[in-house]
Parts: structure tokens; C-alpha cells; sequence
């Protein structure tokens, strides 16, 4: 298969990172009971408090359903909320390592929503770039969870990313890249997002995008942070208990920018196949047993860019013994930015308690945009 639309970032691989701790915050809990609640199938989905909608033919408006983290976010609206949600992914970490005490080398990786699309105001010079509304929302929100937790940054650079559901990705190739390049010897990458605000729900209503009575294809919106600690595979890394240790195996990324949400030409599904096929090259996985992690809402689009993929990967003969697919946000609902990294921790979790059904599940994000991103763990061996 070609693996036309993959960025030259995707093609680089030196070494081999360890995934030393996770930290997450979910509708459904912390990273343990989080995931736990997606593997029994659970869905912390309810009735939204700020949102309600009048059908076609209705006479009575029905709830908007919504999966919060109503007992982390506390009616936190903007900037609040998404400090909450890092604030417990941040302290669910800090069980595991010492944020108190990281080396000087830590760089910092964040994936944030563009504030523009989730109401955030902005000041109008911010408004109009981009890159450095992305990074002032990011400071702010980092600057604040840091604090909540009680931690000073003794670290070294912070570096933001804004791309969607696959702007986690490319904020991990990133890190992995500074980890091979010797700049650094460990990074803490963040994601955090939600589509459950006061703020942002009625823009996607009006968008009908929303999961409704009118609209069964639309999604319904969630919440979530991750915090992830990476660390060189030639450091020293302590046993953090009777469960594997995992490692990065690859992050390939890619670009479609003929097929999208809202495109002309439907989605065809190469790119993100490429993706995938090329980070199962990358990581030496013969993907006989194939486990697919997906950012997959609910709506149309999705699904059929989804299909699509599956259906080159049949014509590369992956996933011949075993393929299974994994959505996350029927748990935890569409969690935006975040969704990438929430699938990452479902996929180590399944590794960790052994469950998966291959040695190597790859983790797919598919932004509205173009990006497109494949992620494959591993335990270490």
C-alpha cells in the first residue's frame, strides 16, 4: 500500500521509549477504574444540564445526553474546566512517579482544543493566529493544573500542539523525536479537552452534530485528560509493580487534505491505512492479530472513512487470525483533543492486565481536518 499523505515526521524511529507512568480523567474515573469501565462496556452518557432539544415533529424538548466528569469539572465552564480535568490526570500520575522531583532534561508536550472552537475568549490579536492562541491557552491551563497539584515546573521547554483528535499524536512523535534526538531524557506529554461545556454544547447543536432524537448519527460529547510520562529506553526505569512495562513502538502520522469533514470527496480511508500499516512495519508487527483503537463518534463521516480503512488493511492481510475494534468514546463520549490519548491508555491497560487479543494494538485518531495518526504499543521485552 503507498503511504502517499504520511509526513516525514512519521518515517523517523531511533530508539525505543518506555511509557514509565499514565495518569487519566474520565467520566468514568482515573486511569484503573476508567479503563476498567470500558473494557466491561460501561457509559457514563446522562442528561446534560445545560442543553435540551426540540425534535422534528416534537412538541416537547428531550434531553441532550453528555458524558461528564461532573464529580473533577464541579460546573467549571472554559479555561476552569480544563484545568479540573488535567488537575486529577496530574495528581492520577503523580501516584506513580514524583512530579515533585523531575529531572531538569523533562520537556513538555501538551495537546490542546483550539479555544476558538470550544467558545474560550480570546483577545482579538490572539484570536486571529492560530499557533499563538493554541500556546497562550495552553500556558494558562498548564500554569494553573501545575499549581493545583502543587508543583513547580523544574523542567525544561513547554511545546503545544492543536490539531484535533490527532494533535496528541503529534505531540508524542514529537517528544519520541526529542527522546532519540538525546534533547531531552524524559517528557511529560498532557492532552486534556471537553465538549460537554455550557459554552460549546449549543454550537454544536446548531452544527447538528449533536446525538439526537432527529440526528442518530451525531455523537455525544465527553471529557477527558491524560498525563503521560515518556522516558529514554537507556534510562533507568523502576519496576512500578507486578504488571508489564510497555513501550512506544511507533507514531506515524499523516495528512489527508482532499478528505475531511465537510470535503467534497468522500473519505477514502488511504491514509489512515497507510498509517496503520506503516507503524506495524515500524514497530516489526505482522498484524496476523490486529487491535484497532478508534476515535470512531458516531457520525457518518467517521464511520465511513473507518470501513474504508478496514477495508485496505483486508486487501493487505492484516488482521487475518484475530481483528478487533475498540471505541473509547462509547464510554467516555467524543473527548476531542484528548480522545487519542484516552484510546493510548485503553490500548497499555489491555496489555497490562492481558486482555488484548494482540501483542501490539494500534491506536487511530482521525481529526476533522486533515491529520491523520496511528499509534502502536508494546510490552517491553
Amino acid at each position: 500500500m503507498s503511504t502517499r499523505g504520511l509526513s516525514r515526521g512519521g518515517t523517523r524511529a531511533i530508539m525505543v521509549p518506555w511509557i514509565q507512568a499514565l495518569g487519566m480523567s474520565s467520566p468514568l474515573g482515573t486511569l484503573v477504574q476508567g479503563c476498567a469501565a470500558i473494557r466491561a462496556g460501561l457509559s457514563s452518557a446522562r442528561p446534560s444540564p445545560y442543553l435540551s432539544h426540540v425534535g422534528e415533529g416534537e412538541s416537547l424538548a428531550q434531553p441532550v445526553m453528555t458524558s461528564e466528569a461532573s464529580l473533577v469539572t464541579l460546573g467549571f465552564s472554559n479555561v476552569g474546566r480544563l484545568v479540573a480535568l488535567l488537575v486529577e490526570a496530574l495528581e492520577d500520575l503523580s501516584r506513580r512517579v514524583s512530579l515533585s522531583t523531575m529531572p531538569a532534561d523533562t520537556l513538555l508536550f501538551v495537546a490542546m482544543p483550539d479555544p476558538v472552537e470550544r467558545g474560550i475568549p480570546l483577545s482579538p490579536e490572539l484570536e486571529a493566529d492560530p499557533f499563538r492562541r493554541c500556546e497562550a491557552l495552553g500556558r494558562r491551563v498548564m500554569e494553573r493544573a501545575l499549581d493545583g497539584v502543587g508543583v513547580t515546573w523544574r523542567g525544561g521547554a513547554w511545546h503545544f500542539f492543536s490539531a484535533g483528535h490527532a494533535g496528541f499524536a503529534q505531540a508524542l512523535k514529537a517528544a519520541t523525536n526529542a527522546l532519540a534526538e538525546r534533547r531531552c531524557g524524559n517528557c511529560l506529554v498532557v492532552a486534556v479537552d471537553s465538549l460537554c461545556g455550557p459554552d460549546v454544547l449549543p454550537e454544536f447543536s446548531v452544527q447538528r452534530r449533536l446525538k439526537t432524537s432527529d440526528t442518530p448519527t451525531g455523537f455525544i460529547p465527553g471529557e477527558g485528560g491524560v498525563a503521560l510520562w515518556l522516558t529514554g529506553r537507556s534510562a533507568s526505569v523502576s519496576p512500578s509493580g507486578p504488571e508489564p512495562r510497555i513501550t512506544l513502538r511507533a507514531v506515524m502520522l499523516g495528512e489527508d487534505d482532499a478528505r475531511f469533514r465537510g470535503a467534497t470527496l468522500p473519505p477514502d480511508g488511504r491514509t489512515l491505512a497507510a498509517c496503520v500499516t506503516s507503524a506495524l512495519r515500524m514497530a516489526g508487527g505482522d498484524g496476523s492479530r490486529l487491535v484497532l483503537v478508534g476515535d470512531h463518534n458516531g457520525e457518518e463521516y467517521r464511520a465511513r472513512e473507518w470501513g474504508m480503512m478496514l477495508m485496505h488493511l483486508h486487501s493487505e492481510r492484516l488482521g487475518q487470525e484475530t481483528q478487533v475494534s475498540w471505541f473509547p468514546a462509547e464510554g467516555f463520549g467524543d473527548t476531542g483533543a484528548a480522545s487519542g490519548a484516552l484510546g493510548l491508555c485503553v490500548a497499555v491497560r489491555s496489555l497490562q492486565r492481558r486482555y488484548s487479543p494482540s501483542p501490539m494494538p494500534v491506536v487511530l485518531s482521525i481529526s476533522d481536518e486533515g491529520p491523520r495518526a496511528a499509534m502502536v504499543v508494546s510490552v517491553a521485552t
